[in-house]
């Protein structure tokens, strides 16, 4: 029931499918059989999943097996590694209300499926839930394909050496009640080499970062961005699939990699931990709308209240164009913030009137949600987009400005 590669196939017997599955590939044919070999011992019935498969520029398409599920093959050309924009591809072609993600070099155990989608069904509290499956390693590269099936069924046969998996993912899913106890610096321990989400909320956050190419990050950085869109982190313990090998930190020569990963998402995810302070990024950690500003010197003097030593992104909402003395200053806009930022950050704060902080905007932030009556209303952007923003704690730190009093005392002053 398999399709020729590029097509589409027909829909399922009985409707649409539950979930589709979706793989990443690039010129690992064997890696593929492997994958393809174990999806059809899965115990969920072949009608309730696809498998598309999204060859990122292979020199030649993938060839298929015959298969009891369908499969679809979607190719892009060769522009690099760009696994991001193959993830984004397949899923486009998904008929499934559920995505699963498996990397080309995973091999499912037969029920990984069907605890896939308990874990999605069964944890959704209506924000969006993004899943991650148990991945473990052992070398299988003497192995017969039967003997391969047995080690997926049951933990034994000839020629599997067991690989030691990295305690850093079960070390973070045991410090965090398998992620129901997860926080925003969490994100780290969602992996896309077996990764399971709701296709509407994966579409609606954007999907995959197609701008991140080369190894790894992007599955990072849609963590980070489903955990501010208000989704819940679930990790299934008894999803497990298994990769030939060890994982990135037990293979030589990756600083490289690792480093160009660290740097990409410096840009990206607005945290101490990735990006480190001082330097001064697109990305704000904190998006700040001045409302009730139609004066260029006290749009000035709001600005050094609210940039200092703070990971801040100022946008001057009623202002018609760019006081000139801020101009040059990357942090200030003029209109309203794009999506792109507010997404991205970790608080939203509404600016009402001039004011004097007391304090810098960071200290205020780490305290949480807050509001100055008339002046300020400080709110953290995952609580927003949960609907459980609750700002009744009192600012004491913000006070009207003394917009009668020129702005040469002022700027020492506030």
């Amino acid at each position: 029931m398999n399709a020729t590669a590029g097509a589409v196939d027909s829909e399922p017997q009985h409707g649409a499918p539950r979930v589709s599955v979706i793989v990443p590939y690039y010129e690992n044919q064997l890696g593929l059989d492997r994958l393809l070999r174990a999806l059809e011992r899965q115990d969920l019935p072949p009608h309730e999943f696809e498998v598309i498969v999204s060859d990122d520029g292979s020199a030649e398409a993938p060839a298929l097996p015959a298969t009891s599920y369908p499969i679809t093959v979607t190719r892009q050309e060769n522009l690099g590694f760009r696994a991001a924009a193959a993830r984004n591809k397949g899923a486009a072609l998904a008929k499934g209300r559920h995505l699963v993600f498996l990397d080309g070099d995973m091999m499912p155990e037969p029920g990984f499926l069907t605890a896939m989608l308990a874990g999605l069904e069964h944890q959704d509290d209506g924000h969006g839930v993004l899943a991650v499956g148990a991945r473990k390693h052992v070398d299988v590269s003497s192995c017969t394909p039967d003997q391969i099936d047995q080690w997926l069924a049951s933990g034994h046969a000839n020629g599997a050496r067991r690989v030691d998996d990295p305690a850093w993912l079960s070390d973070g899913y045991a410090r965090t009640n398998d992620l129901a106890d997860a926080d925003v610096e969490d994100f780290r321990l969602i992996i896309s080499a077996l990764m399971g989400v709701n296709r509407e909320f994966f579409e609606r956050v954007g999907g995959f970062d197609e701008t991140l190419t080369g190894y790894g990050g992007e599955d990072w950085d849609l963590a980070y961005r489903c955990w501010q869109a208000g989704a819940r982190f679930v990790h299934v313990p008894n999803a497990v699939a298994w990769h030939d090998g060890p994982d990135l930190g037990g293979r030589p020569d990756t600083r490289d990699i690792k480093d160009a990963e660290t740097m990409a998402l410096a840009q990206r995810i607005p945290l101490p931990s990735t990006r480190g302070r001082g330097l001064v990024f697109d990305q704000p950690a904190v998006v700040v709308r001045v409302h009730a500003h139609d004066n260029d010197g006290e749009a000035f003097l709001t600005a050094l209240q609210l940039l200092r030593n703070a990971d801040v992104g100022l946008w001057f909402v009623d202002l018609g164009s760019m006081p000139a003395a801020l101009a040059q200053d990357p942090r200030v806009r003029v209109g309203q913030p794009k999506s792109q930022y507010v997404d991205r950050c970790r608080f939203v704060v509404d600016v009402l009137a001039p004011l004097v902080l007391d304090e810098p905007l960071s200290e205020l932030c780490e305290r949480g949600e807050q509001s100055a009556p008339g002046l300020l209303v400080l709110r953290e952007t995952r609580s927003l987009n949960r609907g459980e923003s609750d700002v009744s704690a009192v600012c004491d730190a913000v006070r009207p400005a003394a917009t009668e009093k020129r702005i040469e005392g002022r700027v020492v002053h506030g």
